[in-house]
């Protein structure tokens, strides 16, 4: 059974904008076979064609998790940092707490 990844601590996971990017001029899927896409659970991650990786679908990111940036042979995955993260879900929080007051 497929987890709802709607939400985020109750939060709606689309207004949470912590996903991988991928910098396409480390990303060379002839030297890593695309193991980001392979190894991604979730599907995050896709390719066009043998040419490059892609973030296909951002907000299926288990917020938080970073395990595919070191899984990367190559380099080419980031995150936002942590500060980001913190203040992207304080700013989420915020919104939805003043709506329920």
């Amino acid at each position: 059974m497929q987890k709802d990844r709607s939400t985020y601590t109750g939060l709606p996971r689309n207004e949470i904008d912590w996903f991988p990017r991928i910098d396409q001029e480390k990303c060379k899927p002839d030297e890593c076979n695309f193991h980001c896409v392979t190894f991604c659970f979730f599907g995050v991650f896709s390719h066009k064609g043998n040419e490059v990786a892609e973030v296909s679908k951002p907000y299926e990111c288990n917020v938080g998790d970073e395990s595919c940036k070191f899984q990367c042979p190559l380099d080419a995955i980031s995150f936002p940092a942590r500060e980001e993260l913190k203040e992207m879900l304080r700013k989420v929080r915020a919104k939805y707490q003043n709506k329920e007051a």
